[in-house]
C-alpha cells in the first residue's frame, strides 16, 4: 500500500499561510481541539489517513500536493481518500459489512461484483478504479513501469531546511554537523562525507546499509528536535515500519521473532511495546 506522505512541517506551514490557528484546523478536521494539531506539527503522532483529506479541504490545499502518495492507491487509500474510517463507510454503504470490507482491504476476501458500484460511488470513483484498488490489495497488479522519483533531492531538501531553521545566521560545515550528531547521541553514526553527500543529493540507500540508515535517522531527529520519519521520504511504509521495528529491539536487546515452535513475535519484544505503549498513554 502507497500511504500518502505526511510531514508536520509542511503542515504547520501551510496553517500559518493560511493564518488559521490551530483550534480552528483540529475543528475542522474532526478532532476536537488544538492538541491533536500540535502533536501532527510537532513529528509526535500524524493524522488519522482518514482525516487527511478534510484537513487538506480545511487549509484550501490539493491533498497530492500537501500529502503526496507514489503509487497508485489500494482499497484503504480510496477510503481514506474519501474520508471514512473503515465502520463509517460500512454503515454508510447498503451492500458491503465492516467484516467483509476488512478482509477485503487485507487481502483475504474480495468483495461481492454486485457490491462494487454502491461501493464506487460512496469512494466517488468508477468501478473499474475500484477493481483496480482491490487488485492491489491483493497484490495481483503489476509493479509500475514508472521510474519512481530518488529520496535523495527531497533528503537533502529536509536537512538543508533544518540547518537553516537551526542556524539562520550561519550554516556549519559537514565536519561540524557530523560531530554536534555524534555528540549528541553519544556515538560515531555520521561522518561528514555522509553530510555532503546527503546534501549533494546522494540517496540514503546508497550512502548507509539498512540498519545504519535507520540509527542516522534516529540520530539527526534527535539532534534536530524532529521524527525520524522525515527523513524517510521515497522510502515505503512497510520498509520504514521494518527497519524501526528491527532498530527498537535491537536497542532494547531483546529478540525480535519467537524461537522454537512458538513463531511470532518473542514475548520480551512484546513486553517493550506494551511498556512503550503504557508510557506514551501516561504522557498524553
Amino acid at each position: 500500500m502507497p500511504p500518502r506522505r505526511f510531514d508536520g512541517r509542511r503542515l504547520r506551514a501551510r496553517r500559518r499561510e493560511a493564518d488559521m490557528h490551530q483550534r480552528v484546523l483540529g475543528r475542522e478536521a474532526g478532532v476536537g481541539s488544538h492538541e491533536p494539531v500540535a502533536r501532527w506539527e510537532s513529528g509526535k503522532s500524524i493524522p488519522p489517513a482518514e482525516k487527511l483529506p478534510a484537513i487538506a479541504r480545511a487549509l484550501g490545499a490539493d491533498i497530492d500536493v500537501l500529502f503526496p502518495r507514489d503509487g497508485d492507491p489500494d482499497l484503504v487509500d480510496l477510503r481514506c481518500d474519501a474520508g471514512y474510517s473503515q465502520s463509517h463507510a460500512a454503515e454508510l454503504s447498503e451492500a458491503v459489512s465492516r467484516f467483509r470490507l476488512g478482509a477485503a482491504e487485507r487481502g483475504v476476501r474480495k468483495l461481492d461484483e454486485a457490491s462494487l458500484p454502491d461501493l464506487a460511488g460512496l469512494y466517488g470513483v468508477t468501478v473499474e478504479e475500484l477493481q483496480a484498488a482491490q487488485r492491489r490489495s491483493f497484490g495481483e497488479s503489476a509493479p509500475t513501469s514508472e521510474p519512481v522519483e530518488s529520496s535523495g533531492p527531497q533528503l537533502a531538501d529536509t536537512l538543508s531546511e533544518l540547518m537553516e531553521a537551526r542556524f539562520p545566521d550561519s550554516r556549519p560545515g559537514a565536519g561540524e554537523l557530523a560531530a554536534a550528531v555524534n555528540e549528541k547521541i553519544g556515538t560515531e553514526v555520521l561522518k561528514p562525507e555522509h553530510v555532503d553527500a546527503l546534501l549533494g543529493g546522494a540517496s540514503a540507500e546508497d550512502i548507509f546499509d539498512d540498519g545504519a540508515r535507520t540509527v542516522a535517522f534516529e540520530a539527526l531527529g534527535l539532534y534536530f528536535d524532529v521524527s525520524p520519519m522525515v527523513f524517510h521520504n521515497g522510502q515505503s511504509a512497510q520498509k520504514r515500519v521494518l527497519e524501526d521495528i528491527r532498530f527498537l529491539a535491537a536497542q532494547h536487546d531483546v529478540a525480535l521473532a519467537a524461537r522454537g515452535g512458538e513463531g511470532g513475535i518473542s514475548p520480551a519484544f512484546l513486553a517493550v511495546l506494551n511498556k512503550l505503549l503504557a508510557d506514551d498513554e501516561g504522557e498524553r
